[in-house]
């Protein structure tokens, strides 16, 4: 009985042996999937996949937009986990997918999409000004009766910056632009969109936002990437650019010439201005009147004629770069021109303030009450005089300018001019 007892022990022990070996060695390997990465490079897409434990070797799928079914692109050993697929067109996606394989077992990874795009061709970049023109209307008129003509000045939507522009990639339908400013690193400033209305038209992007309260010259590197969907091309060509904030220059007719100003908050970024004139249209010829240093802020045009347009143009500069220029047009006018006979006298000066304080907003106040910061200088008395009451009385004939003041806070701040011709 112990006999049997025994022979069953060991029998039963047999077969769980049997039965465990059994069923390990019929028991299938399974491969894991492996991940897929795609990017776009210069020459094609490059296809890179993660090795899978146990895998004898890869098979890279390819299907095109538009096509029914996946072909086998490469077949690589167990070592290769890469590849550069160049039959591809720019502007047509692509689907891939990796099998690794080992005997006869399999394992598809997912697919992964990309967009074949090329890198933006002709990126250039270039100082930009929206509104570079207008008419400045800054003199006093009191034959108009108007004590001041107002002064536009630069339209409240204007934008200036550095203009970024590049040839649209085929396939692209959005683009990064990339900034760096010396001493710092590339960032994204800006994802656009896809604007040309033709496929050769260049596509741009205005950056608006470069200049800071400090100092509003600025060394800055751009590169652009065209983008579809999660599908990026590699960098442009990095082009350089030294941003110079423009100035616009303002103007008064005055008894000396025609005076131009303009504001600065940027003088320690510069070496100085350039002013430039054409007396024959915005878009005639410029030339040279002069170069000032960063620390002149006004110039007067001495060569001027009454009644003739002229149109400026100021460019701030450091070395050999320049702003781009703003063009002023304005003309050189007086006030006001009076008539008047040797020995006679006039008045016309005090009825034109009269008609302009009338049309004003300066309520019940009168000529004589504005004599106190009014005054007028006649500038060659043995042509012409010009009393307090803003009475002209003629001396000999000839033609004279008297010179017009404001007198505020106990300063003296010239506005403009009256002509005068004694007959």
């Amino acid at each position: 009985m112990k006999r049997l007892l025994s022979v069953c022990l060991s029998l039963c022990i047999m077969v769980s042996v049997f039965v465990s070996f059994g069923i390990t060695a019929s028991a299938k390997t399974t491969l894991k999937k492996t991940t897929v990465s795609v990017s776009n490079t210069s020459s094609g897409v490059n296809v890179s996949w993660k090795k899978v434990s146990g895998a004898k070797s890869y098979k890279l799928y390819r299907k095109a937009s538009g096509a029914k079914k996946y072909s086998v692109v490469k077949k690589t050993n167990n070592k290769t986990v890469k590849y550069l697929d160049k039959k591809v067109s720019a502007g047509k996606t692509y689907s891939y997918q990796v099998v690794a394989v080992k005997g006869k077992e399999t394992s598809k990874s997912k697919t992964k999409s990309i967009t074949r795009l090329l890198a933006p061709k002709n990126v250039k970049v270039q100082s930009y000004v929206k509104n570079n023109y207008y008419v400045d209307k800054g003199y006093m008129d009191i034959d108009s009766a108007k004590l001041f003509v107002d002064n536009p000045g630069e339209p409240d939507n204007n934008v200036m910056g550095v203009k970024i522009t590049w040839t649209k990639s085929k396939g692209a339908n959005k683009y990064d632009i990339y900034r760096k400013i010396v001493g710092g690193k590339f960032e994204k400033i800006k994802t656009t969109g896809n604007t040309s209305a033709y496929v050769d038209e260049d596509i741009y992007y205005i950056d608006d936002d470069i200049d800071d309260d400090s100092c509003k010259v600025k060394k800055c590197y751009y590169k652009v990437v065209a983008r579809r969907n999660k599908s990026t091309s590699l960098s442009s060509t990095v082009r350089k650019i030294t941003y110079i904030d423009p100035r616009k220059v303002s103007t008064e007719s005055y008894a000396s010439g025609m005076f131009l100003g303009w504001g600065s908050s940027f003088n320690e970024c510069i070496d100085g201005y350039k002013i430039y004139r054409s007396t024959n249209g915005k878009n005639g010829k410029y030339s040279l009147i002069a170069k000032l240093s960063k620390n002149t802020l006004e110039f007067t045009d001495k060569n001027v004629e009454f009644n003739k347009t002229y149109y400026y143009k100021m460019v701030a500069y450091k070395g050999s770069l320049n702003s781009v220029a703003i063009i002023t047009k304005t003309q050189y006018k007086p006030m006001k021109t009076v008539n008047v006979s040797v020995g006679a006298t006039d008045d016309s000066v005090k009825k034109s303030f009269e008609k302009a304080i009338k049309r004003s907003d300066l309520g019940d106040i009168t000529v004589d009450d504005l004599k106190p910061y009014l005054r007028f200088t006649s500038l060659n008395n043995k042509i012409a005089t010009i009393s307090r009451d803003f009475v002209v009385t003629g001396v000999s004939k000839g033609q004279v300018k008297a010179k017009f003041d404001l007198l505020l806070d106990g300063k003296s701040y010239e506005a403009g001019f009256i002509l005068i011709n004694v007959n």
